[in-house]
């Protein structure tokens, strides 16, 4: 089974126009090996050819010379001319013809008149050829000529006298077409080894096809270039960064979002080709399931994602790491944490409002106007800053409805939430700036309200939240009076995941501890187990011009 797969049967009126790549492969391969073998055949052919002539050439010749020193011969070539054709020298050069498998060895004069030949009809009669001129020169040497037995590879050698004087020249010849059987067997002997060669190219062609089929899944080209080309839109359409790492933990494969996401003015991108660190934050022998939505660290930045690794049919090839900006993510929880809880809070705060309007209703069916007085007076002097009043202190719509939902939201669980602020909070320039806000005041609540769930009915839950803004820096606490934290738990209540409540929960710290860290501003918890807790914060505000 292979990794992953992709479907063949797509784009068949496509593929049924091009040839299959193996038998383009075998196609091409063997038409090159035949064209090579062909090329081969012809030179070596010539090569062979030639090769015959030369190696007949070196033993006439070396007939010839050999032939040019006897004694007989340079007696015979002094006598007087016509020649006897039955002399003793006619009988043993045919005698030595005959066993050195020649086709003639002819004696000549300085004239180039014969005095042997394998016909003795030819005696005394002129050389044929005209290549005996530089063997009466004095020279030694082969040639090719047409002579009175065909065309033939000839030997001269010179014959001199004691004076060294040239006074006649030998030949020996062997007929070109007496090579010819030679030649062919030689030629049938070549053509079967190249037809083997041809016959292993062709074996080679038809594996190596076979092997790149395999390696490519069975895709013809037509089917890589269409997946190279979804693979691209698909890389560009995702809004998570990926990088693909080899073995080497060099950047094999970087997406555009990869790109955008790492994008700053104070670090490097890392580009293809790049060695990438190990970007897992804790061991790096940590399971697969540990490895999915996890801290990571690149090019000195911090997101959250998870690392894959690529699994080949021969081992591991690599890993892919798909991460998010931690940001998003933490505009996403601001959201749920700030959104959600408002809208829970506004439906708490218009039941609450909807039940004190029915103690008035009944108050008024009743008649009893003291009592009316006495409630609505009560609701005024309550130690919850009422909408008005509120407004008067921060001036940012956004923030100020989240607080006074937050309050609804408290006294849903009969908690207290008093507010302490100083001076006027103005509105925000941006609506970063109050995400931010939200987003940390939400979650520090919200962990205040649950540390005060089920506490002991002897002491009345509560919480103060404290807010001041100075120089486009906004800094506030949050403090509640519930059981609280010993140092240990205090040291690790920003860690992800740690709760003192059990259950899926231990994000609210983390994030609001990351949010922080990205803006340089640390958070601080003071905590006495049985006493409360207390958490402080700052963060840039700007007020809007």
């Amino acid at each position: 089974m292979t990794p992953w797969s992709y479907d063949n049967s797509l784009n068949t009126n496509d593929r049924s126009r091009a040839w299959p790549l193996a038998s383009v492969i075998v196609i091409w391969a063997s038409a090159l090996v035949a064209a090579t073998l062909m090329m081969a055949w012809g030179l070596f052919s010539h090569q062979l050819w030639h090769g015959i002539e030369h190696a007949q050439g070196r033993r006439v010749v070396n007939t010839a010379q050999a032939v040019a020193e006897w004694p007989g011969v340079k007696r015979t070539i002094a006598q007087a001319r016509p020649y006897t054709p039955d002399s003793s020298l006619q009988t043993r050069i045919e005698a030595l013809r005959r066993a050195s498998g020649v086709d003639f060895i002819v004696v000549m004069d300085r004239h180039a008149i014969r005095l042997t030949h394998p016909t003795a009809a030819r005696i005394n009669h002129h050389f044929r050829g005209d290549d005996e001129r530089d063997a009466l020169s004095g020279k030694t040497y082969t040639s090719v000529a047409m002579g009175t037995l065909g065309r033939s590879v000839r030997g001269f050698a010179p014959v001199k006298n004691q004076g060294d004087d040239v006074i006649g020249a030998v030949s020996v010849g062997v007929r070109l077409a007496a090579l010819t059987p030679v030649y062919a067997a030689s030629r049938m002997t070549l053509l079967a080894g190249l037809a083997l060669i041809g016959l292993v190219g062709a074996l080679g062609a038809f594996l190596l096809a076979r092997r790149i089929k395999r390696q490519l899944h069975a895709m013809e080209p037509i089917d890589i270039a269409r997946l190279s080309a979804e693979h691209q839109a698909v890389l560009d359409s995702i809004h998570e960064g990926l990088i693909l790492v080899g073995m080497d933990r060099r950047v094999r494969l970087i997406n555009p979002a990869a790109r955008r996401l790492l994008r700053s003015d104070n670090t490097a991108r890392p580009g293809v080709g790049d060695r990438l660190d190990n970007p897992m934050i804790g061991s790096d022998n940590a399971d697969t399931d540990e490895r999915i939505d996890r801290p990571l660290c690149i090019a000195g930045r911090y997101f959250r994602g998870s690392l894959r690794t690529v699994e080949g049919a021969q081992g591991p090839l690599g890993a892919v790491i798909s991460f998010r900006d931690t940001q998003e993510l933490q505009r996403l929880g601001e959201e749920l944490t700030g959104v959600r809880r408002y809208a829970d809070a506004l439906r708490a705060s218009q039941h609450e409002t909807k039940n004190q309007w029915h103690v008035v209703l009944g108050l008024a069916e009743l008649g009893d106007t003291p009592a009316i007085k006495r409630f609505l007076a009560d609701l005024i002097d309550s130690p919850v800053l009422s909408g008005s009043e509120l407004a008067t202190h921060i001036a940012d719509p956004v923030l100020g409805g989240f607080l006074i939902a937050k309050q609804a939201e408290a006294r849903e669980t009969n908690t207290t939430l008093s507010l302490e602020i100083e001076p006027v909070i103005p509105v925000a320039a941006n609506t970063a700036d109050v995400q931010a806000a939200v987003g940390v005041l939400g979650n520090l609540i919200d962990n205040a309200l649950d540390a005060l769930a089920g506490m002991a009915p002897a002491r009345e839950p509560g919480v103060v939240v404290a807010l001041a803004w100075e120089g486009d820096i906004l800094s506030l606490s949050v403090s509640d009076n519930g059981c609280g934290m010993t140092p240990a738990q205090t040291e690790r209540a920003t860690i992800q995941g740690f709760t003192t409540k059990g259950g899926q929960r231990g994000l609210g710290l983390s994030l609001v501890a990351r949010r922080l860290a990205d803006m340089g501003q640390p958070l601080r918890i003071y905590s006495t187990p049985g006493a409360g807790t207390l958490v402080e914060a700052s963060m840039v505000f700007e007020a809007q011009a």
